[in-house]
């Protein structure tokens, strides 16, 4: 009844990001870890190695397969096979392992192509008019359409928890917590209030998918770091983190779903609140 209640949950409310259930989301970590191991093996033609079984937001069972293919032209892909299918059991996803440069990234493109996954909304149920006008050619109708919003709304509020639970977890002083607090302030007022990032939140944007690393030594002394560190922010450079980007241009190409993207991330930022202060 509690999980039929959750699942309810998600699907009345568009405000609040969508959370895996906790046997997903366990699963998930697993094929992150085990795709990342395989990362520097080659795979001249599609081979499947691995799947995994979800539910979407209204219930239904579904399931992905998993592919690497070391000659696959994108990063991943989220398909169905046969084509045109509308039974999420029948979802497949091809990834490239010769591109998997960063641990959180895979992750992080995991999560977004599962968000497209358990989006009710590839399904027959609902009516056409919603994917009439989602054209993958057209930067304007996919970046503004709402699957867009969801997959890359969701995967960017993911990230942020993970990066602020895994900082929690390695601060050693107490006080430390106010200084993760107060970056967590310092994001909420630049997205709302148009005020500008610390470096310290430069820098934990930044890491939420390993920008840079470990591509460079400097890089690859600063993974090993303790987020408390002194002067950490101040070796980093001032560029806008990718996933400002990445969030922004859903901005940029449908102002009027910003809102909402805006009761997301302060509903989040109380989730964050509650793991710092526990």
């Amino acid at each position: 009844m509690i999980k039929f209640l959750d699942i309810l949950t998600n699907v009345i409310s568009e405000s609040k990001r969508y959370k895996l259930q906790p046997e997903e989301y366990t699963r998930l970590l697993e094929l992150s870890n085990r795709l990342w191991a395989l990362r520097s093996k080659n795979y001249p033609t599609r081979k499947m190695v691995d799947q995994m079984d979800f539910q979407t937001a209204d219930g239904a069972q579904g399931q992905i397969k998993l592919y690497l293919d070391s000659n696959y032209k994108n990063y991943a892909e989220l398909d169905v096979e046969p084509e045109g299918s509308v039974d999420p059991m029948d979802f497949t996803m091809v990834l490239n392992p010769s591109q998997f440069n960063s641990k959180k990234t895979l992750f992080n493109t995991l999560y977004h192509e599962i968000m497209h996954a358990t989006d009710p909304n590839f399904s027959t149920k609902y009516s056409e008019d919603y994917w009439s006008d989602y054209d993958p050619e057209s930067t304007e109708s996919y970046w503004g359409h709402p699957i867009e919003f969801r997959a890359v709304t969701n995967e960017f509020l993911e990230s942020l928890v993970r990066e602020f639970t895994l900082r929690n977890n390695r601060i050693q002083k107490f006080e430390n917590k106010r200084v993760l607090l107060k970056s967590l302030d310092n994001i909420l007022d630049y997205f709302s209030k148009h005020e500008p990032l610390s470096k310290t939140s430069l820098e934990l944007l930044k890491r939420m998918n390993d920008e840079t690393l470990p591509k460079s030594k400097i890089g690859k002394v600063l993974s090993n770091i303790p987020t408390d560190y002194p002067g950490t922010a101040e070796l980093l450079p001032a560029s806008e983190p990718y996933f400002l980007k990445y969030i922004n241009t859903v901005k940029k190409y449908n102002p009027k779903m910003w809102p909402r993207f805006l009761t997301m991330l302060y509903k989040t930022a109380e989730e964050i609140r509650d793991i710092i202060n526990k």
